[in-house]
């Protein structure tokens, strides 16, 4: 196991989840190597953006107040940004909740799931440890998955 393959499992836990665990195996890498290299990685990834993206969201509100409050000042009508993506997601933490953001790790990427959880979840003192939860789970699973695969 050389440590440019472990940077690599790491890198790739945190950039595209779903697949790290078949880079680890094509690394030769065991089982037991394969969980704990994507679990470290994927729960220093969410750590890292749920903590980033904390100020991220603040940063974009009070752009988007200075903004608005220009736009009124102008006598300009405030822009609509409620999209269809928006309301997807708005549809999703509504129905879901905190538990339903903390499965999309796979589906989405870790960093964009905990910046979610970042915006919507940021107060709630259970969304980082359920966040790293799910994300050692979909390590046991993916893992275990790819380890059939491969």
């Amino acid at each position: 196991m050389t440590f440019l393959s472990v940077l690599t499992v790491l890198v790739m836990s945190v950039a595209k989840f779903f697949l790290c665990g078949l880079v680890s195996y094509g690394f030769n890498h065991t089982f037991m190597e394969t969980l704990l290299l994507t679990a470290i990685g994927a729960c220093l990834g969410t750590f890292s953006f749920f903590r980033l993206g904390k100020r991220v969201i603040e940063w974009f509100r009070l752009r988007y107040v200075r903004r608005r409050t220009e736009r009124l000042a102008k006598g300009l009508a405030p822009k609509r940004i409620f999209t269809r993506t928006n309301r997807m997601i708005v549809r999703v933490k509504h129905n879901y909740g905190l538990l339903g953001i903390a499965l999309l790790p796979p589906i989405l990427s870790v960093p964009i799931t905990a910046m979610l959880a970042a915006k919507y979840f940021r107060h709630d003192r259970r969304a980082l440890p359920i966040l790293m939860s799910a994300v050692i789970a979909w390590s046991v699973v993916l893992s275990t998955a790819w380890g059939f695969v491969r």
